[in-house]
């Protein structure tokens, strides 16, 4: 069965979206033969693009490997970070907060953002399991935490627990791990 490429709902090699092969090529072929006989790669896992979607004219989804998983964002058209060192750090709004991500663009390949999100993986024990904890990051991601929504004062039976402050990522991830491991 060969490799997925990404999750993504989107023609491939269509416009703007065609650097995702491009990301996914290169993480595949250049960086993973190099990173199999690490001991925080999980064979279980593969390289794959999850829920890639313009974002504030880039495109924004998680970058799942067998070594780690990211939040990436592709330039979009009016981007020039060619005069940006790899390393850069370039803050990002999104509407659950702000987050610092690092410019990257290992061994000549596309240009891009990126926002570790699991620096290891040996916890997923499958690929659908990351796909699926990629998800809810970047639904979580698109949440406007800081302004809820104004709510009926009628209703008695609302949750009074709201966040007071804009969701760090590490809150965000152990918060969403914790709640499916006690659900389970």
């Amino acid at each position: 069965m060969p490799k997925r490429t990404s999750s993504c709902r989107w023609r491939k090699g269509r416009g703007m979206y065609s650097g995702i092969d491009r990301l996914v090529s290169a993480y595949r072929d250049k960086v993973e033969p190099r990173m199999r006989d690490l001991p925080v790669y999980n064979a279980a896992l593969e390289v794959e693009a999850v829920d890639f979607e313009p974002y504030e004219g880039r495109l924004c989804g998680v970058l799942v490997t067998p070594w780690c998983v990211n939040l990436v964002l592709l330039p979009g058209e009016d981007d020039d970070w060619s005069w940006l060192a790899p390393g850069t750090r370039i803050r990002v709004a999104f509407p659950a907060g702000e987050y610092p991500c690092l410019l990257s663009a290992p061994e000549g390949m596309l240009p891009h953002l990126s926002l570790p999100l699991f620096t290891t993986v040996q916890d997923f024990a499958d690929q659908d399991t990351a796909r699926r904890v990629a998800r809810e990051v970047l639904r979580q991601l698109y949440q406007d935490t800081r302004h809820p929504a104004p709510v009926d004062p009628v209703d008695n039976e609302l949750d009074k627990s709201g966040l007071q402050q804009p969701l760090s990522r590490r809150r965000l991830l152990h918060g969403w791990l914790a709640s499916k491991e006690g659900g389970a």
